[in-house]
């Protein structure tokens, strides 16, 4: 079944929906769970075994479990412990943004490249630390001191040249957000740019 199918059967037999989610791998349980609506995922996890709960929570991405330990409210304590000690550090991060900023939407999971880097060196890179990134549809370009200078489509890189370089493809034209952003205007700059992605930025860029 599709996850998006497994979401319907948990809405029609919503007394077996932790039996579900114990039953799948964790992969799938992962992607099923964090498409529920919160008050579905709060009943379904306080009947989940504590190796269940300590995996999913440990497998969800960053913005994804932001999201629920954001509605969790005060009940998260003993949650935010069964992280490694690097993930605990970023969550908590991400939950010291304001409830309604673009901080607590934003993940930290992403791949930077480097201007004066060659398009078979961003492959490379991509292949090396694709997988721990939510997404590989935007590379995000940054400068020796970590500032943001533009962002480039996974598109344009494939569709590049092997040895040219980044600096030759991108335009300065940067459109971002601040983590302090309020959603709702971030929301709006998505509609108004037709945006699948967009960086977020500290006061610093």
């Amino acid at each position: 079944m599709n996850i998006s199918e497994v979401e319907e059967l948990i809405d029609e037999l919503p007394e077996h929906g932790p039996l579900f989610i114990e039953s799948l791998n964790l992969n799938r349980a992962v992607n099923v769970f964090r498409i529920l609506d919160f008050p579905t995922q709060n009943r379904i996890f306080k009947k989940l075994s504590k190796a269940k709960i300590s995996a999913l929570i440990n497998e969800l991405p960053p913005d994804d479990r932001t999201s629920f330990f954001s509605e969790m409210k005060d009940d998260i304590k003993h949650l935010i412990l069964l992280l490694p000690p690097k993930d605990r550090v970023e969550a908590l991060a991400l939950l010291g943004y304001p409830e309604d900023s673009v901080g607590r939407l934003m993940t930290p999971d992403y791949i930077t490249v480097k201007a004066h880097w060659s398009i078979e060196r961003i492959l490379g890179h991509i292949r090396r630390y694709g997988k721990d990134s939510e997404t590989i549809d935007v590379l995000y370009v940054i400068d020796s001191n970590g500032k943001l200078i533009d962002d480039i489509r996974i598109k344009d890189v494939l569709m590049a040249e092997p040895e040219t370089i980044v600096g030759d493809l991108i335009d300065y034209r940067l459109i971002s957000l601040n983590a302090y952003d309020p959603q709702e205007e971030a929301i709006n700059i998505f509609r108004m740019n037709n945006r699948v992605a967009l960086p977020v930025v500290d006061g610093q860029g």
